[in-house]
């Protein structure tokens, strides 16, 4: 009798995986991973609020941890600009500024 069909002999013999299976793999890696939004108190929103506008004022370094669905990402700089119409505003750094919406805002910390 052939090794092939002994014990399992015939899926080992046979592995393959396709392109679509492993982008579905990668795929399903990557929704088991998505964090939810977490929900922010209003005395945190008032603290975030005063932080901002204290470095829009003083020119205060600060840190901003921003919201992402896989990791929360951290931008540090001076607030420069404040847009209520967008709601957003402008962060300075050494690589340049970013506008960051307030709606992403997980917490702001001076450095």
């Amino acid at each position: 009798m052939s090794i092939k069909l002994q014990g399992n002999g015939l899926w080992e013999s046979s592995r393959m995986m396709l392109p679509q299976h492993k982008e579905s793999i990668i795929e399903h890696q990557k929704q088991y991973n998505k964090k939810s939004r977490p929900s922010i108190h209003q005395d945190e929103l008032e603290v975030i609020n005063q932080n901002i506008n204290h470095s829009l004022h003083y020119k205060e370094t600060i840190q901003v941890k921003v919201f992402n669905e896989y990791q929360d990402l951290i931008i540090c700089g001076v607030v420069t600009a404040i847009s209520q119409f967008n709601k957003n505003f402008r962060v300075q750094n050494e690589q340049g500024f970013e506008w960051i919406d307030f709606d992403e805002i997980v917490s702001v910390r001076f450095m």
